[in-house]
């Protein structure tokens, strides 16, 4: 078996590698990281946040993605689990223009990036309203806000149970947990 590693890329050089292109990876700080596949309950969850998204926000204003919309911060290029962009004019856009959500559920290998890099990375774009990670094991949230300063808190807001809500005042919204993990058991 060959394995053939890449030299450090630019987030453009990236995107364009012809032998990366429907690869399931990310750039990180330069380096490519390859993702694994998801569980069902990631699945599930990411699946019925993105439905609650798509339905419940104006589709003329508002972009809802899931896996495949690139985001672009620094070097480098993530694609979370769902992401809400403003909608642009360009259709054949492969990356966010100015992200107001971005959503991981996170899982325990990549708890470490969620509750690490991708708070730094996604909590500097200045479009961003607010940053969740959600547990694949329980009804669980942790969020990040941005605040009426224009920050983001150092730690997250934890949401607990199914009674719970998370609160999405940039997209003028409220998501139930009960309702993201409905088809995941307890």
């Amino acid at each position: 078996m060959n394995i053939r590693t890449l030299p450090p890329l630019t987030p453009d050089e990236f995107l364009n590698h012809p032998a990366l292109q429907n690869q399931r990876c990310e750039l990180s700080e330069g380096r490519i990281v390859m993702m694994t596949g998801a569980s069902k309950a990631h699945r599930e969850i990411a699946g019925n946040l993105f439905v609650m998204l798509h339905a419940a926000l104006d589709r003329s204003r508002y972009h809802v993605a899931m896996a495949e919309l690139a985001i672009r911060v620094g070097r480098s290029v993530r694609y979370p689990d769902v992401a809400v962009d403003v909608q642009s004019s360009d259709p054949k856009g492969l990356t966010a223009v100015s992200p107001l959500l971005i959503a991981e559920v996170g899982s325990p290998s990549t708890v470490a990036t969620d509750f690490g890099a991708k708070v730094r990375e996604y909590t500097s774009l200045p479009s961003l309203a607010a940053y969740v990670v959600l547990s694949q094991d329980e009804p669980r949230a942790w969020l990040w806000a941005r605040n009426a300063e224009g920050g983001f808190p150092d730690e997250p807001e934890m949401l607990v149970g199914r009674e719970a809500v998370i609160p999405l005042p940039g997209l003028e919204l409220t998501l139930g947990l009960g309702d993201i993990y409905s088809s995941v058991g307890d």
